[in-house]
């Protein structure tokens, strides 16, 4: 069964369009804390790996997809035909991303290097919220396109699904920076600020936003990284 996280890059913008008329106000359906690690090589950076963790309401629907011998962890063979099915939706959708070390905005050129891994326990918790306040307002959602819900918290507490994804940047630079976000906030991305890297600095984009429903925008978080 393909991921839900498939889906839902699949399913955003056609739920956008179709529900933006009616909803006052929506939320995300998926909460990723992203962590950004930036990798030098010669006196310049190289590559961008950034970490996705996924918040555990969203993991707990995930995961049983992914770990198909139910052993609580990944093996090769499970992250290989994730990359399968996960690569070919991101790079549609351009993996969320916006890199830039030369002045100038880009989309990853190809795909990145990736793993994945359960966190258990979760190194990635928030408050709960109601995941299904954009189906209520206005137009109910059709029942096909509602966020599923997992019956309830796991016995042993939360757990977290993690990507990780290394990204070329586009040429070696003393300058870059990495911008992740999902336009129409069906899936929210925000940097974790307690893991920033040395020689970078997060701020609130002012060209990016993330706004499932026009008028209610989000902006995205920017990471920029500088070598003396």
């Amino acid at each position: 069964m393909k991921p839900v996280l498939a889906l839902a890059l699949s399913l955003a913008t056609s739920l956008a369009a179709l529900l933006a008329p009616t909803i006052a106000q929506a939320h995300p359906h998926i909460w990723i804390q992203q962590v950004v690690r930036a990798v030098a090589k010669d006196g310049k950076y190289t590559h961008v790996e950034i970490e996705w963790r996924f918040d555990p309401f969203a993991s707990e629907i995930e995961i049983p997809l992914i770990d198909e011998n139910k052993d609580g962890k990944f093996s090769s063979a499970e992250i290989k035909a994730l990359e399968g099915d996960m690569m070919p939706e991101l790079k549609k959708n351009g993996f969320l991303t916006w890199l830039n070390a030369g002045g100038k905005d880009v989309r990853p050129a190809k795909p990145p290097a990736f793993t994945a891994r359960i966190d258990d326990p979760a190194s990635f918790t928030l408050p709960d919220w109601d995941r299904s306040a954009g189906d209520k307002a206005g137009m109910p959602m059709p029942e096909n396109k509602r966020a599923s819900q997992p019956a309830g918290p796991r016995p042993t507490g939360p757990r977290n699904l993690v990507y990780v994804m290394r990204f070329d940047l586009p040429q070696p630079a003393k300058v870059f920076s990495i911008t992740t976000f999902d336009p129409d906030d069906f899936i929210r991305i925000e940097v974790n600020k307690d893991q920033i890297p040395a020689g970078c600095a997060l701020a609130k984009s002012t060209t990016y936003k993330a706004e499932f429903v026009r008028g209610y925008p989000v902006f995205a978080d920017t990471m920029t990284c500088q070598l003396p």
